[in-house]
């Protein structure tokens, strides 16, 4: 009983996790550098997010019901009680756990300064603003191909190149020999 009960938080917990959107990173993303580059919008349209179901759902689910059938009859009729609960169970969990994973997303379509057209889809997690046709963006991409739209209206049109250390090319030229060298 004290498994299934720690399953069944286990999936109640991750149901209160914020997926990724404009405002929300996940640890592995901080403090990585991705590559930022400028962008108009398009067009941007809400999308449903079909979610990854990990079977804990329904696993949790069918020990729940088994537990909840073992309480009816006995015998053989118990057992098909228990069996009956474990399938109804792990109907419910699966379909629960499914409900939890879906969200809501924004499907992009960006034109970058390069030219290049891109559609994007993103979470859409409460308080991320809602970007629409003619917004100027900045488009982040991670070295592992995630991208991320994120306003850029208050950002410069225009910066000066940053101040830094020059590098001074020198030419090695190794000593030259007396008999050639006079």
């Amino acid at each position: 009983m004290k498994k299934t009960l720690s399953a069944a938080l286990i999936v109640t917990l991750s149901a209160c996790a914020t997926p990724n959107g404009q405002s929300q990173y996940s640890a592995a993303q901080v403090g990585q550098a991705v590559q930022s580059e400028f962008g108009t919008v398009v067009s941007a349209r809400n999308v449903g997010i079909t979610g990854q179901s990990s079977g804990l759902g329904g696993a949790v689910g069918a020990g729940v019901g088994a537990g909840a059938g073992s309480y009816v009859g006995d015998g053989s009729g118990g057992l098909w009680a228990i069996a009956a609960g474990a399938l109804i169970g792990m109907a419910a969990g699966a379909i629960a756990e499914q409900a939890v994973a879906d969200s809501v997303g924004i499907e992009y379509v960006i034109t970058m300064q390069s030219g290049v057209t891109l559609t994007i889809v993103q979470n859409q997690n409460k308080g991320d603003r809602v970007l629409g046709a003619g917004d100027r963006v900045i488009v982040q991409t991670s070295g592992a191909g995630y991208q991320r739209v994120l306003p850029a209206a208050a950002l410069p049109t225009e910066i000066e190149r940053p101040v830094g250390i020059s590098v001074k090319d020198t030419v090695y030229a190794p000593p030259c020999p007396k008999e050639i060298c006079k």
